[in-house]
């Protein structure tokens, strides 16, 4: 794996501007979304798919809706909850 090096200025908004050829052969896009890890070298930039994102979110929302009582709204749902010994 070949690292490579970039230098850039940090904005007065904390906005940092990643190099054309890294955006490029990461795929980042204006708008596109990156998670921010800290690392004890740095800060790392972790380009976010958006397809795998939804599909996380479905995957979510197919184990709430298989243990999720049917017919109880979600306040009805805590309250019967909470009332559990």
């Amino acid at each position: 794996m070949t690292t490579t090096r970039h230098r850039s200025r940090i904005g007065p908004k904390g906005q940092v501007v990643v190099a054309k050829e890294l955006r490029r052969k990461h795929g980042l896009k204006e708008g596109g979304l990156v998670e921010q890890v800290s690392t004890e070298q740095g800060v790392l930039l972790v380009p976010l798919q958006t397809e795998k994102l939804l599909d996380e979110l479905d995957n979510a929302a197919k184990e709430i809706a298989e243990t999720w009582p049917r017919k109880v709204s979600a306040v009805q749902a805590i309250r019967q909850d909470r009332e559990r010994p």
